[in-house]
Order: C-alpha cells, then sequence, then structure tokens
C-alpha cells in the first residue's frame, strides 16, 4: 500500500480524483490534499508520503516550485504531475528536478492509474536498488570510499590538523569547507542481533551519493557518523532533522531495523567538528536508552553553555558534577572508585569528612536534576535523597559511604532523565495549547505552529510524532473533527458554516474526512444526534 498526497486547485477535478482513488480497489490511500503549493509543502513535510501528484498552475506556489522544494525534503518521494499545458519547458523543468510522470488534463481514470502503477513500480525498484546498490560499485569507487571513511574518522577523532584536513581533502576530491557544521551520529538495531553492515552501507551510499553537503563513515558494525555541513545554524539544524528523517524513513522501511540517532551543536569551523562528535557521542551514550529509536539533539536535553560545550571533549577530566550528569547507570561504579581514590587516604577514613562528602554529592545531584528539569520543587528533589540522619549513618563505614553515594547518583540519573523527557512534553504541551486555540484558521500550519515554539519545522515536526505518536497533521484534524461533532450535535449551523469554523474552505473536503474517520455521513451524524432537529433542516445541510 502507497501513500499519496493530492494538490489541485480546481474542487472539482481534486474531489474526483480524490474519489477515483478512494473508490477503486488499487493499493493507494490518499492521506491528504490541498488547494495550492505552499499550504501544500508543510503538509508534505509532515505527513511524508510515497507519491505527490500536483498541478501545475496554481496560486502562491506553482506545482514545479512545490516539486523542487518536496524533493529536498523527502528525496524518496515519487512525483506525478497533472498539466492542462502541453508545453515542452514545462516538461524539462519537470525532467530536470526528478518528476517521475507528466499528465495532461482532462485525466482519466485509466491515465491516472497507469501512472500510478508505473510509479509504485519505481518505489519497488528504488527498494531494491537500496539494498544492493553497493553490488555495482566499481573496485576504484569502493577504494575511494575506504580511504574517505578513513579520512573523516580521523577528523572526528583530531588526529590530523586543519591544514592537513584541506590538504587531503582536496586530493580526495572532497568539500570539507564548509561554514557551519553539525556531527549526526546513527545506532541500527537489528530485531534479531546486529544489522547486516552491508545492507546498511548500501542504504545510506544509495541515499546520500547525489548529497555534497552529507558526509559520512561507518564505524563499527551498527554505528554511522555524519558530518552535516551548511551556512547558517538554522539552515544546519532543518537539514540535519531532514537528513535524519530520510535515513530513519528508508532504513527502518522493511521493520527489521530501529534507528536512533544523536545530532550535536552546531559548530562554525574544522577544528570544532571533534568537539561535536565527542558531544554526539556523549548525547547517544548518555540519553540513548531514554530516547531509543527517536531523533535528538543538544537542544532537546538542555541549553549546554559555550564554556563546558567548548571544552567537552575533555568531559571525563572534569568535575564530578560533569562526570554525573552526563552519566549512565553502568557508568557509576568507575565514578565512584575513581572519586574516592582521589580523596586524601587518610581524610577518607575520618568519619566527619565522608558525611560532608555525602552531603556534597546531595547538593550536586540536586544542582543536575534543577538543570534538566527547572520547574521541579527543590523540596521534592531533596526528598528522594537521604535525609542527615540516613548519611550521618552511611558515613560511619567506608562501605556505606560507597553505597549510598552509589545510590545518589543512580537516583540522579532516574530524575534526571525524567527532566529531560518533560522539556519535550512541555514543548508539545505549548504547540497542542497554540493548535486548540487557532485550529480554525485555515492559515495554521505545521509552520507556524514550529514558529511559535521556536523551532525549525524539521525539528519540531520530529519532536511533535516522537511524543505524540501522532503527525502535527492527524493532530489537528482531530480536533477540527471533534469540533464538527459538537457543532452537528448542538447547532443548526449549515455544513457550509460548520466548515469554515473549523478551518476548512472547502464543505467538501470536510465531508470526505469526517466519513473517512467516522463512518458516517455529516448529515448521517447529526442525525444520530439530533433526530428532531435534523427532520426539519433544510436539504442544503
Amino acid at each position: 500500500m502507497h501513500t499519496l498526497f493530492l494538490v489541485e486547485d480546481e474542487p472539482l477535478i481534486r474531489e474526483n480524483i480524490r474519489n477515483a482513488i478512494v473508490n477503486s480497489n488499487e493499493p493507494y490511500v490518499c492521506i491528504g490534499e490541498a488547494s495550492d503549493g505552499e499550504l501544500a509543502l508543510s503538509i508534505i513535510q509532515d505527513l511524508k508520503p510515497d507519491i505527490l501528484l500536483t498541478d501545475i498552475k496554481m496560486p502562491f506556489m506553482d506545482g514545479i516550485t512545490l516539486a523542487r522544494h518536496a524533493k529536498a525534503i523527502i528525496p524518496w518521494i515519487r512525483i506525478i504531475i497533472i498539466s492542462g499545458h502541453d508545453e515542452f519547458e514545462l516538461a524539462q523543468q519537470a525532467i530536470r528536478i526528478g518528476v517521475d510522470n507528466y499528465l495532461l488534463k482532462p485525466v482519466t481514470e485509466q491515465d491516472l492509474f497507469e501512472a500510478l502503477h508505473k510509479t509504485s513500480d519505481l518505489i519497488i525498484q528504488h527498494k531494491k536498488q537500496s539494498t544492493s546498490y553497493l553490488k555495482d560499485i566499481s573496485d576504484e569507487e569502493m577504494l575511494r570510499t575506504a580511504l574517505m571513511s578513513a579520512f573523516l574518522e580521523q577528523i572526528c577523532s583530531g588526529e590530523i590538523s586543519v591544514d592537513e584536513t584541506i590538504l587531503r581533502s582536496k586530493e580526495l576530491g572532497i568539500d570539507i569547507i564548509s561554514k557551519q557544521y553539525a556531527v549526526m551520529i546513527m545506532l541500527a538495531e537489528g530485531k534479531g542481533g546486529y544489522p547486516s553492515r552491508q545492507i546498511l552501507a548500501s542504504k545510506i551510499k544509495f541515499l546520500l551519493t547525489q548529497n555534497q553537503d552529507v558526509l559520512y563513515f561507518m564505524s563499527g558494525i551498527d554505528t554511522t557518523v555524519f558530518i552535516i555541513k551548511g551556512s547558517t545554524e538554522q539552515e544546519i539544524v532543518e537539514k540535519a532533522y531532514n537528513t535524519a528523517q530520510t535515513i530513519k524513513h528508508e532504513i527502518e522501511d522493511d521493520g527489521s531495523l530501529m534507528t536512533t540517532i544523536s545530532i550535536s551543536s552546531v559548530i562554525n569551523r574544522i577544528s570544532g567538528i571533534r568537539d561535536a562528535y565527542h558531544e554526539a557521542c556523549l548525547l547517544l551514550k548518555t540519553f540513548g536508552q531514554t530516547n531509543r529509536g527517536k531523533i535528538f539533539c543538544t537542544g532537546d536535553i538542555e541549553k549546554l553553555d559555550s564554556t563546558k560545550t567548548s571544552v567537552i571533549k575533555d568531559l571525563f577530566n572534569l568535575n564530578l558534577e560533569n562526570r554525573i550528569k552526563f552519566a549512565v547507570p553502568e557508568d557509576i561504579p568507575v565514578i565512584i572508585e575513581d572519586f574516592t581514590k582521589n580523596l586524601d587516604a587518610n581524610e577518607l577514613h575520618n568519619f566527619l569528612y565522608r558525611y560532608y562528602i555525602l552531603m556534597d554529592l546531595i547538593n550536586i545531584a540536586i544542582h543536575i536534576i534543577q538543570t534538566f528539569n527547572p520547574d521541579m520543587d527543590p523540596n521534592k528533589i531533596a526528598s528522594y535523597f537521604a535525609n542527615l540522619e540516613q548519611v550521618f549513618k552511611s558515613a560511619i563505614s567506608l562501605d556505606e559511604f560507597k553505597e549510598l553515594a552509589t545510590q545518589i547518583c543512580l537516583k540522579t540519573i532516574e530524575l534526571r532523565n525524567v527532566g529531560n523527557s518533560s522539556h519535550h512534553v512541555k514543548l508539545v504541551r505549548r504547540a497542542c495549547e497554540y493548535i486548540q486555540k487557532h485550529y480554525n484558521s485555515p492559515d495554521i500550519s505545521l509552520n507556524t505552529v514550529a514558529a511559535h515554539v521556536g523551532l525549525s519545522p524539521a525539528h519540531f515536526s520530529t519532536i511533535f510524532s516522537q511524543e505524540m505518536a501522532k503527525t502535527f497533521i492527524e493532530y489537528l484534524t482531530d480536533i477540527r473533527i471533534e469540533k464538527t461533532k459538537e457543532l452537528l450535535a448542538t447547532t443548526d449551523e449549515k455544513i457550509i458554516n460548520i466548515a469554515f469554523n473549523v478551518g476548512y474552505n472547502e464543505p467538501n473536503y470536510l465531508s470526505y474526512l469526517f466519513k473517512k474517520r467516522e463512518g458516517l455521513t455529516l448529515k448521517e451524524y447529526r442525525l444520530q444526534k439530533r433526530p428532531l432537529a435534523a427532520k426539519f433542516q433544510s436539504p442544503e445541510l
């Protein structure tokens, strides 16, 4: 079953095409539609259909421009253009941007489904090619890929200087120079064990061969490192999330793999790639388990100040607070052993000294938790830890001292992770409140809500769908349908007015969505809820 999005400014033509698809037994689902390219673009970014079926001549944004932007956001999307103009120049433009089929109006059902069948064949062919792509690579290209991977790994580990980096990039034909960079790390997990490294490498190379702004290398069996290039911080973040979504879609397509992806802060120099790499590694190690199967970045976890970010490569040489802040439970025994080993041996045997160390450790824990969850009451945080009497008793012996120190660290990690998830919850709550307030505006879109919460569209789309288990459009549609049901059941408003009141400019589209979701027509629903009132309604309903 392939998903399809329809864009056509003529309501009657759009309705006829939609009905042809809905009423057929063909393996296609129409998951959305729009009357112009500008409106369609933000919805497409959210829904990510397999096929885009679009008119060329439309207000605000034409079909060619829409197709070009859609391809940039969703590289796998297949595009069918519908036009009333048999113009050679338009056809050439369509071919250049990767349009798969070009239909002339009026479009018959036979023409429509022939084009859809051809497009479906291309989707199936794409999937086969992506898994076997490396089989057709020459030995020379394989050698170049190996050399490039080794080179990029050296950049990330900081083994080579900036001068040497620039020199070797020229020798390998790699454009490494950019105004801004970010590093993205993907961990792939197979349901039956480790993923096939060959299939993983083949799919990634197939996707990124033509993308000059993303460099990558594979590290081990299950990890891939990506270096994202761009001109501005906003461009980098959008590009990183779009790349992550594309790769995740391609790799998880058959359901056998799951990917977790961390994205570093944006840096503005080649020498900073090392720091960004260590940051992305640290994010994946520390928060990968609580964000398993998701895409996340430093900004999703917390706002690290610049001094800490700049020295993140020396994290484990920093103070105890930073070690605990980014630790996972498996790190705690080593941390406890290290910091007790580094304390003065004579002092450690002193009861009062152990007592003060434990109190300091609790204060550090409270500070860390407040950093990740600033809204949590300090008294409530303190209640999770040992009281003065318990600390006093645990300070009596070295073994009990270490045991309580371990418990404090583990509780800190637990509450830290709660704070991390609450960051997303609060952001999504703000978005939901905005949607509930503005659902009746036909201009509300993924872009406007993303701007309201201060994120790029791709970043917001990712967080929203991960937290809500539904896309932005699905959530907006749910609210509009529920409001429609309320108005049908409690008022005598005509359908055309109800459609406008819930944010739809076209009553027919509301009718289609309502029947699809509720299994009843608008009239049937009103009759069911208000049998007497509906009896006297005009046929115009």
